[in-house]
């Protein structure tokens, strides 16, 4: 369960920081994480060793980590969205009061 909490987690980090990549990493991360290649699918795919993919790989997953230790960008997310789960398990005050008080902080720039 963990490996596959982590690929969510990975995948997420993507979708965020992966314009930030090199060409080369995002293409391999993009084969890797959202279309589910293997390391030799991938090898095969752009004509390099299964060290070498796997070494992208890795290195792209790095930086995303890196990416969002510096920005918090996903944590942000992840607490916004469990705030407003828990508000909607509430009564309607208490989501109003849950719904404006995130609105602030979206237009402070969070």
């Amino acid at each position: 369960m963990a490996d596959l909490k982590e690929r969510v987690r990975l995948v997420s980090l993507y979708r965020l920081y992966g314009e930030l990549l090199s060409g080369t990493q995002k293409e391999i991360l993009s084969s890797y994480l959202l279309y589910d290649l293997s390391i030799g699918e991938i090898a095969e795919e752009k004509g390099v060793t299964r060290a070498a993919a796997f070494d992208a790989i890795k290195k792209g997953e790095k930086k995303l980590e890196g990416y969002e230790k510096r920005l918090h960008s996903l944590e942000t997310r992840e607490k916004i969205a469990a705030r407003l789960q828990k508000a909607l398990e509430g009564d309607d005050t208490t989501l109003r009061k849950e719904v404006l008080s995130l609105k602030e902080e979206i237009d402070d720039g969070i």
